[in-house]
């Protein structure tokens, strides 16, 4: 909107007058911001009619401006309506004559105090532009000593940051005597004032500024310094602050055009949009133009030249379309001469009354070239769009939402125009940025439809097929609807969209969690020409289960061709129907934002193991110094006093089908009587006997009741497992052996044996009670032997089983 102007003058880009006020309002919130909007602080409006009074309220409630003021006290205030906003940044408003003070000579009837309860800033964010030259104004007054100024600076910046840029300071009495004439800082050009020079103790203050950072938005504004009794809640007043640089000019849009009978363009004719304030007198905006299309034969300037100007009045524009856009005058020639498509470029020339900038994006690039195209008056055009999201979702409506882009499918596409016999009336190629048109069609044809197909059509013979490449699926109808051809036409369009891929998926081997334990499926995927890759966020579509399991969703069982929309990984688990190894397998399909999904599923595939097993046996090998070479199998079936009886389910752990070496578990179960001072050898065997490795093995074996562990049982015996040299060795380890393949120390150090004395702390858990001294053997370990796998065969692998041994004697 180009805002009113409130009694102002401007000379030329010099200093801005001396009553000057700029109007911006609060549409200007989709643009950039070149000026300062509400300067005078007449909105809102407080109190009633002719009341004198005050209010502290929130920054919010004060439009266009903000403050540094902290949160330092509750609001306060008299005017009618008032309500205190609490502990919260305070900006003050006085209205003309309260205590005394009124406002300058036709500055309205609000002001701002700087200082409500502190020293602050009230700034505005504004858009500033590289080496650009500001222009500003303000009333300043101070509040309550006629000799002692209140101060004030303006600067670009916040008072609160150390890196502020001042460039002038203020010194006013209450009856607007200049204590100090203005100081220019940082290249700033502050003419000298005169004392009350805008009435009722007000000073005007105004001038220039460089700006030389960098072009974006900074907060610009005036900030407190000091007051005439020292006190920071009392003093500075502010009003009618001017702020400007130069205005800001781009086009609304890149492109444009119509058929050429639109001889006065009216559908989307080329725009300029301004930002910023326009001097007395406006200023000129100079175009060129150029392209395809000739001067004086397909289109004319007002001037009937290749460059012309546009007058921007002035005014202070804040960039809404209703009064800030200016449509380029030209005019279209209209004849009976097909000439195809031509294109005119209107560009903005560079000036120093403007700066060519984004209006929308401060700093951002500028449009500065936009071309209109001219059709000819007998075509037919339309696009075909790469309707990504589906927004067009089976109709010609809503095919491009904005983020759409033309395709022609590689090259791949031709339309097609048929009478209503299906005949071909026009073909033609549809070009890579999905644009056709057919030239020189007759006017008043009578249902006529256009279809897009792979194959090109012959103009008189039967159209072909509507169709697609591969992997590409309409989001409209291949064909339109019947129209005639009795006007100019265009948009004729059409969506179309290439499908997603989606990903094998050969999880990595898992194991069986068995019962009705779960286990999460591997992430989903897939890509998909416009949306990338697809994952976690998107949609996948089941199709088919798992013959062997149950697959859940946030465990919820998953149905065939069920749709999961915003996939989560972590969500997608799948329950085997045994417990053993198996494989579990299914399908699935990504689907894209267009909601189609890929017609070719591809397969999940996670191998799961069986559970781990081991195997323990436990024979009496030796007593005294007479080996036990028996093989006894345990059995459940006999008498509970039998030599060979062990409870069941265990008695068959020793059978033969377990995979144990052949001949492997010599000794006895039950060596029947001894007597005090036999020494006893123990054997603990151990076979891998499941369906997967099995890890962190750790045996522990209590040493019997009325027994004595002997701890030098293998004193002298090697190889050594990394032991201290010459500590006692009362374990032996067989792996993969029928003989020990180590000799372990009873001490804790290096090697994986370790003797609890009975009661002693620490001893693992799994051993239960130690009361007689207990046996531990740390069977894997990093790196050497890590897990144990499971046996497939007698005795093989020779890391599937061992066994630990240890001697006592009989108390």
């Amino acid at each position: 909107m180009k805002n009113l102007w409130q009694n102002f003058n401007i000379f030329g880009w010099g200093l801005i007058g001396a009553t000057l006020v700029l109007q911006p309002t609060s549409a200007q919130a989709q643009y950039i911001q070149r000026s300062f909007l509400n300067p005078g602080f007449e909105s809102p409006v407080f109190g009633s009619a002719g009341e004198q009074c005050y209010v502290q309220v929130d920054q919010s409630l004060i439009l266009g401006w903000s403050t540094t003021h902290g949160s330092v006290k509750a609001g306060t205030g008299n005017c009618t309506g008032y309500t205190s906003p609490g502990l919260v940044p305070l900006i003050e408003i006085w209205t003309s004559g309260f205590l005394g003070a009124n406002t300058a000579t036709n500055a309205g009837n609000q002001f701002a105090e700087l200082n409500a309860e502190e020293n602050s800033e009230l700034y505005q964010n504004i858009c500033l532009i590289k080496d650009e030259t500001i222009t500003f104004s303000l009333l300043h007054r101070g509040r309550s000593n006629a000799t002692i100024a209140d101060v004030a600076n303006f600067l670009i910046g916040l008072n609160t940051n150390p890196t502020s840029t001042i460039f002038g300071t203020f010194s006013t009495t209450s009856d607007g005597t200049v204590t100090a004439q203005p100081a220019a800082q940082n290249g700033a050009t502050i003419p000298t004032v005169t004392n009350n020079n805008a009435g009722n103790g007000w000073v005007r203050y105004s001038g220039t500024v460089p700006y030389t950072g960098a072009s974006g938005n900074q907060p610009v504004g005036f900030a407190a310094v000091s007051t005439a009794g020292g006190d920071n809640t009392v003093g500075n007043f502010l009003d009618e602050v001017q702020f400007a640089g130069l205005p800001v000019v781009e086009f609304t849009a890149s492109s444009g055009g119509a058929a050429e009978l639109e001889t006065t363009p009216t559908t989307n004719p080329p725009k300029l949009r301004i930002v910023g304030l326009v001097p007395t007198g406006g200023i000129s905006v100079p175009i060129s133009v150029s392209g395809t299309a000739v001067l004086g034969t397909d289109y004319d300037t007002t001037s009937h030249t290749s460059t012309f100007n546009i007058t921007i009045p002035a005014g202070n524009y804040d960039g809404s379309d209703a009064t800030s856009v200016f449509t380029i005058p030209f005019t279209v020639i209209n004849n009976n001469v097909p000439q195809g498509v031509r294109t005119i470029l209107f560009t903005i020339e560079t000036s120093d009354s403007f700066f060519a900038k984004s209006t929308t994006t401060c700093g951002g690039s500028p449009t500065i070239a936009s071309d209109y195209t001219i059709y000819d008056d007998d075509f037919l055009s339309g696009k075909v769009w790469n309707d990504a999201d589906n927004s067009a979702n089976g109709t010609f409506t809503n095919i491009n939402t904005g983020s759409e882009t033309g395709t022609n499918a590689g090259n791949l596409l031709n339309a097609i125009l048929v009478d209503s016999n299906n005949t071909v009336l026009k073909t033609t190629t549809v070009a890579a940025d999905g644009t056709y048109t057919f030239i020189n069609v007759p006017l008043n044809q009578s249902n006529v439809k256009i279809l897009l197909s792979t194959t090109a059509g012959t103009v008189g013979n039967t159209a072909p097929t509507a169709s697609l490449p591969p992997n590409w699926v309409n989001t409209s109808p291949l064909t339109t609807a019947a129209f005639n051809t009795d006007t100019n036409i265009s948009s004729k369009d059409f969506g179309i969209e290439q499908l997603p891929d989606t990903n094998n998926v050969i999880g990595s081997t898992k194991k069986n969690p068995g019962g009705t334990n779960t286990v999460q499926v591997p992430t989903l995927s897939g890509t998909d020409p416009e949306d990338g890759n697809l994952s976690s966020g998107n949609s996948f579509k089941i199709v088919s289960l798992p013959n062997n399991g149950t697959l859940y969703y946030n465990g919820v069982a998953v149905t065939a061709n069920q749709v999961i929309t915003n996939y989560d990984p972590t969500k997608l688990t799948v329950d085997p129907n045994i417990d053993d190894l198996t494989t579990i397998a299914f399908t699935v399909a990504a689907v894209d934002k267009a909601a189609k999904e890929d017609p070719t599923p591809a397969t999940v595939n996670m191998s799961l193991t069986g559970k781990a097993q081991l195997i323990l046996v436990k024979r009496i090998t030796r007593i005294n110094s007479q080996n036990l070479t028996d093989i006894v199998d345990g059995r459940s079936d006999v008498s509970s006093n039998a030599a060979n009886y062990v409870a069941s389910s265990h008695d068959t752990d020793d059978d033969s089908t377990n995979k144990w070496p052949t001949n492997y578990l010599r000794g006895l179960i039950n060596a029947g009587i001894v007597k005090p001072g036999d020494e006893l050898e123990y054997t603990i065997y151990f076979l891998s006997n499941g369906l997967a490795d099995v890890t962190s093995v750790q045996i522990c074996d209590l040493v019997p009741t009325n027994t004595t562990f002997l701890p030098t049982a293998f004193n002298g015996m090697t190889p050594s497992d990394g032991g201290l040299p010459g500590a006692d060795q009362g374990i032996a380890l067989g792996l993969g052996s029928s003989t020990p393949t180590a000799y372990l120390t009873n001490a804790q150090d290096g090697d994986r044996g370790y003797f609890y004395t009975a009661n002693e702390s620490g001893i693992p858990s799994s051993c239960g009670s130690n009361t007689n001294g207990a046996v531990v053997v740390k069977i894997t370990r990093s790196p050497d032997l890590s897990n144990l796998p499971p046996a497939n065969g007698s005795g093989t692998p020779a890391n599937s089983y061992g066994f630990v041994r240890f001697r006592a004697r009989v108390k």
